[in-house]
């Protein structure tokens, strides 16, 4: 693989870095036992897709802005600059031609790494014009925002509410005497606060508000609503809005608050093709209602994606600047070992590096059911939506926890440099850290995929037939686990079989716990609210399995005489191993294994480290990050990170002159008062 180009980003005096590699990351792939461009198609995807990731990320990486890394930027300043970033993109993606800006971001999103300031208008205004309006609305709004004529928003997350519609607060009432909404927020807390871009960038929004007609609430529907000119870009007459103030990261989205005074709007400015409301106030539904489940659906899929990203850029970084880290020797006299031979080391590096490989494949399989759902859809068959929105909710909380324990792992396993901004791992750990709570609090997002699996067991338990993810709770699985030798742990059908045990049977657990208390009187309400810890475990297994088996099918389909097809297995191996170590008490505790076999679990787990250690760094390679992207003197694809690390500091703000401005104003001032009194 040809090195990766290094940027003044990461470079900022030249003349102390060497023109050659450290001799250590030489030594690490020279010993790698497969060819780390075949890995690569294998993450992407394909050669094609490789290539046209390749072609978009050098493109971007022309444009200066998309080499700085604004993480040390103020608030303000961040702002700014993601205004110009973002402009600066869709210009230059204009003027290149042949492909969306959706699909340009998509494609090129491991390396626009700093906010994208248009990301919620792409990812969710036009789109959810496109998925809920009629034709007609469609043909007036969506070519406006696809070429940015108007600026937009998704705006449901509320002051008082987030994840729970149905207590959104804001109203959009029905007049049929003049054909119009009055869309209002009567209360503080049912402004909207949180959407991205509403502060100071958007001009229309798509606003989630309950439909009353007549009195009577239909609860949530998508409204379109312009907040500000297209001339000089003032709020319009009874919108107040504004940006709701710097957040620990993420200053370039310009988050904001929108508070409407009883605005009026056309009854055509309901997004209509699944519901509608005629000129006398009829209400009526069309289609499926569950279509608005799509838009968050493509979101979360979005989100899936940059756990991957995250996590594999993090572990790129820890374990290349863990093989040119030497530290401590093993006897007086040696020299000092590299600090990734360490055992402990290895345990908090490796597991994450086979989850990142296990994220991208299920990533690749939720792909493929989106786009196989998209396709029934069209055809008017909805059935498999709701496995999609149980496991794309749940999957969005599984993993984002997931990724960002094992970034901040990363970044501690790194030391005191892992704590500096230039090594790239504390802007990697705090930014992903909002994907914990934005577009879903993950406590809520993981509870959608108990409630699949408790539909799916009600659905079992009437004679119906099951099929997709959850088709195991059909029948029980084996009660006993068949390993007997250190060699049985590394099967993959004996893995698969301890996942699904466990998830048949904590789901089981968790189903038989909701319907004792609904037997005891409680409402099915209150049986949910008295269950969710189990319910919450229950999905974790059922996405843990989940996980497991799409790593699985996919490693088993790589052709054996492809040289990574021994590596991918160990990777498999580790990330299904480390779980059942990890969680070995669930597989304990009903008597499915037994003390002899989880010690032989510990073992293997132990050897799947030491067998892992020769290709760490050649498997962070086949990630392909350019250096631009990662942002980091830490984890450079040469291995020179000490002079890195010092050259960044001399090009620290504080370093421009020898004595700093606060000798003068505060420190000279001190000591002379200290002198006049001795």
């Amino acid at each position: 693989m040809a090195s990766p180009t290094t940027t003044t980003a990461s470079n900022p005096s030249s003349s102390l870095i060497p023109s050659t590699p450290n001799p250590d990351i030489v030594k690490e792939r020279k010993i790698a036992s497969f060819n780390t461009s075949e890995m690569t198609v294998f993450i992407d995807g394909s050669e094609q897709e490789t290539k046209h990731r390749r072609q978009m990320e050098a493109f971007l990486l022309k444009q200066k802005l998309f080499s700085t890394n604004a993480s040390n930027m103020g608030a303000e300043e961040e702002y700014d600059f993601s205004a110009k970033e973002t402009v600066q993109f869709i210009r230059a993606l204009k003027a290149r031609g042949g492909m969306t800006i959706m699909d340009a971001v998509m494609k090129g999103r491991r390396v626009v790494t700093n906010d994208f300031l248009f990301g919620v208008h792409d990812l969710m205004f036009v789109p959810t014009i496109e998925r809920l309006g009629t034709e007609e609305q469609q043909a007036k709004w969506a070519p406006l925002g696809r070429e940015y004529k108007i600026l937009g928003t998704y705006a449901q997350t509320e002051l008082g509410h987030g994840t729970y519609l149905p207590g959104l607060e804001t109203t959009a009432t029905y007049d049929p005497s003049t054909q119009e909404f009055i869309v209002d927020t009567p209360k503080l807390t049912s402004m909207k606060f949180w959407p991205g871009s509403l502060g100071h960038t958007a001009n229309h929004c798509i606003l989630m508000a309950n439909l009353i007609i007549k009195g009577q609430n239909y609860g949530p529907h998508a409204f379109m609503l312009q907040i500000r000119s297209r001339d000089d870009h003032r709020p319009l007459a009874g919108i107040t809005l504004g940006d709701i103030g710097t957040k620990w990261t993420h200053n370039g989205h310009g988050n904001g608050f929108l508070r409407i005074n009883k605005v009026r709007i056309p009854r055509n400015q309901m997004l209509m093709k699944y519901a509608q409301v005629s000129p006398d106030g009829t209400y009526s539904k069309q289609g499926n209602i569950k279509m608005m489940y799509n838009t968050m659906i493509l979101v979360r899929m979005t989100i899936l994606t940059y756990a991957f990203i995250g996590l594999s850029k993090a572990t790129t970084i820890a374990i290349r600047y863990s093989a040119v880290r030497r530290q401590g020797a093993l006897k007086m006299g040696d020299p000092e070992v590299q600090i990734l031979d360490y055992q402990t080391q290895q345990q908090k590096l490796f597991p994450g590096l086979a989850t990142a490989y296990a994220f991208n494949s299920v990533f690749k399989r939720m792909y493929a059911m989106y786009e196989n759902c998209n396709s029934d859809i069209q055809r008017g068959d909805f059935s498999s939506l709701p496995e999609l929105h149980g496991l794309a909710s749940g999957l969005k909380s599984f993993m984002t926890y997931t990724s960002h324990g094992f970034i901040d792992q990363c970044r501690q396993s790194c030391g005191g440099h892992g704590f500096l901004l230039s090594g790239g791992l504390a802007g990697i750990s705090s930014k992903f850290s909002a994907s914990i709570t934005y577009e879903g609090e993950n406590s809520v997002m993981i509870l959608q995929t108990a409630r699949y699996l408790m539909k799916t067991l009600s659905a079992i338990q009437s004679g119906g037939q099951v099929i997709g993810s959850a088709s195991y709770l059909a029948s029980p699985p084996q009660q006993h686990s068949k390993i007997s030798s250190k060699s049985d742990v590394l099967n993959f059908d004996l893995l698969m079989q301890a996942f699904e045990h466990r998830a048949y049977r904590l789901t089981m657990a968790a189903g038989q716990r909701l319907a004792g208390f609904v037997m005891q009187g409680l409402s099915q309400a209150e049986a949910l609210g008295n269950s969710t810890i189990d319910l919450t475990k229950a999905a974790e297994a059922h996405l843990h399995f989940f996980i497991v088996a799409s790593f699985c099918a996919e490693v088993n389909a790589v052709h054996s005489g492809l040289g990574i097809k021994e590596v991918l297995t160990t990777l498999c191996q580790l990330y299904a191993v480390y779980g059942m170590d990890r969680n070995m008490g669930d597989f304990l505790q009903d008597g499915y294994m037994n003390g002899e076999q989880a010690e032989m679990v510990h073992e293997q787990y132990l050897n799947l480290l030491a067998a892992l250690r020769p290709n760490a760094v050649a498997l962070v390679d086949a990630f392909d990050y350019r250096d631009e992207a990662l942002h980091s003197v830490l984890g450079c694809y040469d291995g020179n990170a000490y002079e890195r690390l010092f050259a960044d500091s001399l090009s620290c703000a504080k370093n421009k002159t020898e004595v700093h401005p606060i000798y003068e104003k505060y420190l000279k001032p001190l000591m002379k008062d200290t002198q006049s009194k001795l």
